[in-house]
């Protein structure tokens, strides 16, 4: 199957509003959905493009929104799916009860750019220490980082 022909069959065939589709190549795909149908989506690629491997999971402050992408493949084709989670709602539902393989790139996610992922099995810190300012976050554009006052030995 081409990455054309997955996106043809996910538009003749997945039931939910699609705000991007399109083959940017013969092997690589784009689906886009808004952020409360990222678990239909999901459970709609597991069930009819076996056999589906996320490989991992990407987040992008794009200025008002986060992007989260969402990297599959199957087929042959790398299939990504797009979520933008505003600025300020800042959650979207963990896909990890439909995905298991999502739990630690969700977690990585949440870390460094402050997403909730809602109904997340294990939402603890992943990759920024235990003692890191709670509201800052290392990717995001607009974090501004706490002043760190020098000591004078």
């Amino acid at each position: 199957m081409t990455a054309s022909e997955l996106v043809e069959s996910i538009q003749g065939g997945y039931q939910g509003e699609l705000v991007e589709a399109k083959a940017t190549s013969d092997t690589d795909a784009w689906v886009g959905v808004p952020p409360q149908s990222v678990i239909d989506m999901a459970r709609y690629l597991r069930d009819n493009y076996p056999p589906l491997h996320l490989s991992t999971i990407t987040g992008l402050d794009a200025g008002d929104a986060i992007q989260i992408i969402y990297h599959f493949v199957t087929e042959h084709v790398a299939l990504n799916l797009r979520v933008s989670v505003p600025k300020g709602a800042d959650s979207i539902d963990s896909i990890t009860p439909v995905i298991p393989s999502a739990v630690l790139y969700e977690r990585e996610v949440a870390d460094l750019l402050g997403i909730t992922f809602v109904g997340h099995p294990d939402p603890r810190r992943l990759v920024l220490p235990e003692d890191w300012p709670e509201g800052q976050f290392p990717l995001r554009k607009d974090d501004k980082p706490q002043e760190t006052e020098e000591k004078n030995g």
